[in-house]
């Protein structure tokens, strides 16, 4: 934490505590009820309403464009209607993206407790409530209870794992505070609620993206599933070998941003022809 950051949370603390906003009486609640940041950002001609109450949250939204246009531009290529599991949704942004400006049904997976309810919050802000579903589970290889590792416990934050507290680049790490969850494979997912087949699927959980691999086999192997976006190491062979087997060929590589001089992560495009 920075200096600045420091004395902003200090003086935070002493402003709240004067006012006594950090008792919950009844204008208190009231008062802090009214207060409600939205950020309007607008992407290739369509206009996202954002909740912009946490820093992350909003630094999510003012970072839409620039962080990962790679995957704004594979979701360009969806059809009109087309239908998107985004697993590892976050706050929402590309869900959110996808169901304003292709339109799509979206299926939106996330299992920490503090974003769900951001993403919720979002869809509400962008009346999408029937467009977008937000599930508050996890994918898995197998379907079972779980326990989610959470790196860091700010709304909008990222890095957690489900099972093991391992990061995207196999180190272990000491977990805040392990969230019960509960965990499907994605085949026993569509199967046990008639869900529909995706034709596009983005997986981004940091670590886990093979176990869910393994545990949507069928569903991968489907013809109606075109398109996979994952967020993996360069050196994965065996995801990269599990997607040939379902018929997938890779497309296209980007670099994850943000990793400084390392670029081992990466956003891999893979599809069927």
């Amino acid at each position: 934490m920075t200096v600045k950051r420091t004395v902003f949370n200090k003086i935070s603390d002493a402003l709240i505590a004067l006012l006594g906003l950090n008792r919950p009486t009844r204008w208190s609640r009231a008062f802090l009820s009214r207060i409600s940041c939205v950020k309007r950002v607008t992407v290739n001609g369509t206009t996202i309403n954002f909740d912009a109450n946490d820093e992350l949250h909003l630094l999510r939204a003012q970072w839409l464009e620039t962080k990962e246009p790679e995957t704004l531009a594979w979701i360009d290529t969806f059809g009109q209607g087309d239908l998107f599991y985004d697993v590892g949704a976050n706050v929402g942004v590309f869900s959110l993206y996808a169901a304003l400006h292709r339109n799509c049904q979206v299926y939106a997976f996330e299992p920490e407790a503090k974003n769900y309810a951001c993403l919720n919050r979002n869809i509400y802000l962008n009346n999408l409530g029937r467009r977008v579903k937000a599930l508050n589970v996890a994918l898995h290889d197998r379907t079972t209870v779980q326990f989610l590792n959470l790196h860091d416990l700010a709304s909008g934050s990222a890095l957690h794992s489900v099972g093991e507290p391992v990061d995207s680049r196999g180190q272990r790490f000491e977990p805040k505070f392990e969230q019960a969850v509960l965990a499907f494979s994605l085949d026993d997912f569509i199967l046990t609620f008639d869900a529909p087949i995706p034709q596009h699927i983005k997986i981004d959980v940091d670590g886990n993206e093979l176990k869910i691999i393994e545990g949507a086999l069928k569903t991968l192997s489907d013809f109606r599933c075109r398109s996979v976006q994952i967020e993996i190491n360069q050196d994965d062979h065996a995801l990269r070998g599990r997607m040939k087997e379902c018929g997938f060929s890779l497309a296209t590589e980007t670099p994850v941003a943000m990793q400084g001089d390392d670029t081992s992560l990466v956003n891999a495009v893979f599809r069927k022809h």
